[in-house]
């Protein structure tokens, strides 16, 4: 198997074609929500100021920008900003800052959102996700809301179009890197709304998805390239395991073409500070 210890830090590609990646998930997962924001954060209004965090290429906030009237300061952070387009090209209240969502808060950004946005980050965070949790609700104005994208990896179940179908490559591949360890195989997402309300964030809902047939399927050419970024990540240091991936995807995706996916639950999850902190 591909093991953890194979790849250190952020385990994808941080190039063009994760790019294309990171930009079509974003419609894609809308697409399974139906939103950007959760209804019921829309409802209470009074977004005046957003920020997002692990934001990549920006597109979450650049969608929302259109979508919200009087126009709100948006604010895109990531320890990683060169995903995001030069400033001249982005809306006139949106900026971009570094910041690495696991260390301190900077002081001038604590509780200064009244909404912040963080989406999947199953594969940067292995293990207990209360440590950036905190830092999160540190962002918040007293009242503001954290809105918590994830997918639930566990939850993986081969699905087919029709019974009898080859999935053996699809099992294989999963096996080869979604279950070569914690890293990539967290337990923390089915927890997550229960540690909301563990760190005192009130009126907590966890909308649970799987979206359309259709939309599966685009998410899943959209993911295939995923296991092959891990396999380039891991060819300097292991050859073998990564001409093994490289077979695997390919023969992923002809049993893909065929009518067979990787199906997982995916979820929102969202929760208020309380008005007096």
């Amino acid at each position: 198997m591909a093991q953890v210890n194979d790849i250190d830090g952020y385990p994808l590609s941080r190039d063009f074609i994760d790019f294309n990646r990171l930009n079509l998930q974003h419609y894609l997962w809308k697409d399974v929500f139906g939103y950007n924001i959760h209804p019921k954060i829309l409802q209470q209004g009074g977004l005046s100021k957003i920020a997002d965090v692990a934001a990549g290429t920006g597109i979450w906030l650049l969608d929302v920008s259109s979508q919200l009237d009087p126009a709100p300061e948006l604010l895109a952070l990531d320890a990683d900003i060169t995903q995001v387009p030069p400033k001249e090209w982005c809306p006139p209240n949106f900026s971009i800052r570094s910041w690495d969502m696991f260390t301190e808060v900077p002081d001038d950004l604590i509780g200064q959102f009244d909404l912040v946005n963080i989406r999947l980050l199953v594969w940067v965070i292995s293990d207990d996700p209360t440590p950036v949790l905190r830092n999160l609700i540190k962002l918040l104005k007293p009242g503001g809301y954290l809105q918590w994208g994830e997918v639930d990896i566990k939850s993986m179940q081969i699905e087919t179009v029709s019974p009898g179908l080859p999935t053996g490559s699809l099992t294989a591949l999963w096996e080869e890197v979604a279950a070569s360890g914690t890293r990539f195989l967290p337990t923390w997402v089915k927890t997550l709304s229960q540690l909301f309300e563990r760190e005192g964030l009130h009126s907590v809902e966890a909308d649970w998805q799987k979206g359309k047939p259709h939309t599966a399927m685009a998410m899943q050419w959209c993911n295939l390239v995923v296991h092959q970024m891990v396999a380039d990540r891991v060819r300097e240091a292991n050859t073998e395991r990564a001409a093994k991936i490289d077979r695997l995807v390919l023969e992923a995706a002809a049993e893909t073409r065929a009518g067979a996916i990787f199906g997982v639950r995916k979820v929102t999850v969202i929760g208020q500070k309380p008005a007096n902190q």
